[in-house]
């Protein structure tokens, strides 16, 4: 995520934002897999429903952000 969304030379990064929001950016998205997606990596974790669909709504966001960057 740091690689793909770096402020300056990262491929996924908006370079109209200023530099601030871009770093924000990174840290939003660093920070959704580490809260997200690693700790089920490695360990069993017990989502409620609602749990679980709140993430599954907040991915969906972060993808389209992305996908608005794609050629």
């Amino acid at each position: 995520m740091r690689k793909a969304l770096h402020p300056e030379s990262g491929p996924l990064t908006d370079t109209t934002k200023v530099i601030a929001e871009r770093e924000a950016e990174t840290a939003l998205f660093a920070g959704a897999i580490g809260h997200a997606k690693n700790p089920a990596g490695h360990r069993d974790v017990n989502l409620l429903p609602l749990e679980a669909a709140r993430l599954i709504v907040f991915a969906a966001h972060l993808l389209d952000l992305v996908e608005r960057r794609l050629p």
